[in-house]
């Protein structure tokens, strides 16, 4: 008997190749915007570090506030009331005192900010 062996050889062709690449080290991370508050240049020349800090080194009044301390020192209380700046004339205000619960007029103030002086209407 005859036998035929067939062989088969696979030459390898061995491909050595090298690949260089560069890497960078990139952290790709979320960037939120800061917006940045409009500054006056009387605030940058300021001591200004910051609203609860400049209300404590603030204590001086604006003419509102002195208004409605002195009707609320001609009133009474402020327990269950509001008080509201209606009108302004010159240095004469028009303050009304209203119930917190209704919002109706309790009682009207003329206030003459220039004297500190409070008359009832």
């Amino acid at each position: 008997m005859n036998q035929i062996t067939e062989t088969n050889i696979v030459e390898e062709n061995e491909v050595n190749t090298e690949i260089e690449t560069e890497t960078e080290n990139v952290v790709n991370e979320p960037v939120t915007p800061t917006i940045q508050p409009s500054v006056t240049e009387e605030e940058i020349n300021s001591d200004y570090v910051g609203s609860e800090e400049q209300q404590t080194v603030n204590t001086e009044q604006t003419e509102e506030e002195k208004v409605i301390e002195l009707v609320k020192n001609q009133y009474g209380t402020d327990q269950g009331v509001t008080f509201n700046i209606a009108n302004k004339e010159g240095n004469i205000y028009h303050v009304s005192v209203n119930d917190e619960e209704t919002t109706a007029v309790l009682i009207w103030y003329t206030v003459d900010i220039s004297t500190n002086t409070v008359t009832q209407q």
